[in-house]
This record gives structure tokens, sequence and C-alpha cells, in this order.
């Protein structure tokens, strides 16, 4: 009985956190009249579908005003036919908000258009949508560089956050169909220097469909203090680009087969890779 007492305990006390981080997070919104960093990651998070994949990417404006589609390269190199729809969503006549699809092309004459990452598994695609296309686009200057990564820093066990569309073509977590919010912790070590160190796990569930989707930091690390400026503020420090399994064959006298079983291990290309596809996009003339 007095285990049950403080196991119950425990998980009123985490209750009560997270409610109270977030309470403080929509007073902060309220108060400013501007969305917060986790509120805004959630906006300019989309959904990607095509008949040959459906997955997640993000929206990134750059510093001249133009913005591009972040994903993973596997997500636009395994899509079929020459274009793709991505699901925005703008504000209604009566103020709610609404889904806003729309459709952009990814070849034309058998070219590709989107730019890929030589060696990281990141692609980023220019796009035209109207500045009110589409609730909220992220800054170029909150995807983390290498220095801001070692300031942060990102130790073992810190905790962080992503963005996804698990089995998108089939799940769908909310009608107006934004991106299922994730909680998880950093899981490998070390994670610098960036080119010795090319991606990084991080401890939580990843499903098809999640490829492509933001993994993000506040500034405020662990903080549970619900200080309003911390939950204000944050980096992407990467994006989802698969999972680890563990595959297990049996052999039977009438029967063989293969289980295969999730680690709960999602594997993360850091941010680093992500500014320096943008950066490929802007020396091609797509600034």
């Amino acid at each position: 009985m007095r285990k049950h007492r403080c196991m119950a305990f425990v998980l009123w006390m985490i209750w009560q956190w997270v409610g109270f981080g977030l309470t403080t997070q929509l007073r902060a919104e309220q108060a400013s009249g501007s969305p917060g960093f986790l509120t805004q990651v959630t906006w300019a998070t989309v959904k990607i579908t095509n008949p040959g994949s459906t997955a997640t990417g993000f929206l990134v404006e750059l510093p001249s005003g133009r913005r591009v589609l972040v994903s993973a390269a596997h997500v636009f190199s395994t899509m079929k036919g020459d274009e793709c729809t991505v699901i925005l969503h703008r504000r209604g006549e009566d103020g709610r908000i609404v889904k806003n699809p729309q459709t952009i092309p990814v070849r034309r004459d058998n070219k590709e258009l989107w730019e890929k990452h030589p060696t990281a598994d990141v692609a980023v695609i220019r796009v035209d949508f109207q500045h009110d296309a589409n609730l909220a686009v992220l800054p170029y200057d909150c995807l983390a560089t290498e220095e801001v990564l070692e300031k942060l820093p990102l130790e073992p066990g810190l905790l962080v956050r992503a963005l996804g569309f698990p089995h998108a073509n089939i799940f769908k977590g909310n009608p107006e169909e934004f991106g299922i919010a994730r909680l998880g912790c950093i899981a490998s070590y070390p994670l610098l220097p960036i080119k010795e160190n090319p991606r990084f796990l991080v401890d939580m569930n990843t499903f098809e469909g999640d490829s492509g989707g933001p993994v993000f930091a506040l500034a405020g690390g662990n903080s549970a203090s619900g200080d309003s400026a911390e939950m204000a503020a944050g980096y992407v420090i990467g994006l989802v680009s698969g999972q680890h399994f563990v595959d297990e064959e049996f052999k039977l006298i009438y029967q063989s087969g293969k289980f295969r079983h999730r680690m709960g291990l999602a594997i993360i290309v850091p941010s680093v890779f992500i500014r320096e596809t943008i950066d490929r996009v802007m020396a091609a003339g797509g600034n």
C-alpha cells in the first residue's frame, strides 16, 4: 500500500510539473500576443504526403525572406511523380485555424528540385508559399550551430523534444493534422565534434512518417522552473532520420521467419548539416 501511495505521489508531482510548465508558456504567449518557441515549432512542422512517401518536414525562413522546406533526404528520394502535398495551416475568416494544403513540385523534366547534403540524410527544397499561407516558419538562426551545441550543452540524459507524423497515411493525432510532440533524452555520447559524430541518438520511439521531423531543445535545458524566458526560447538541434531495430530470426519444422523489435532509439542528424544544406541552396541562388 505504501509503495502504491509513493508511486501515485510521484505521478502527481510529474503531472503538476508538466502542467505548470505548459500553463506558464500559455500565459507568456497570451501576455506577449505571440506564440512561444514550442508553439512556433509546432506550427512550422508540416505533414508531407506523396504516393511513395508520407513523412514530416518543417519550414525555415532564410535571411533574405525566402522560405525552404527541410526534411530527410530519403523522404524526397522515395517520392513518386513530380509533386507532393504539404499540409499547411492558416487562420480562417472567423479566426479559427484551418488546414491549407499546398502542392509543390519536387521534380521537373526528370530533374530533382531539392538540394541534398553530400553525406547526411538531409534535403532542402525552395517553396513559394505566400507569407500568410502558414501560421509560422522558423528563422534560420534557430538552427543550432556547432558553437551553440557546445554551449547548451547536450549532455546524456538532457530532455529534448521532437515533432512528427507517425504512420501519417493511416493515423491522425488530431483533426487539424498538426504534428505529434514527443519527449525524450539525449541517449548517446559524445555528440561533438560533429565531424566525428555525424549522428546521435535520442531515447524515444519513432515510426514510419516521423522522418524529417525537427528535434529541438529549450534554452533552459531541463529546467523545471517554468521560467517564461526559458520556455519561449530554443534551438532546433537536428532532424529525425531513422530508428534502431533488433531482428531476431526463428526456424521451426514447418515455418521460419523474423521478429523485428523496436529499441526505442531515434537516429538524429545534427542541425549543423541542416544549415550546411540550406547554405548550399543559398549559394546556388536560392536566397
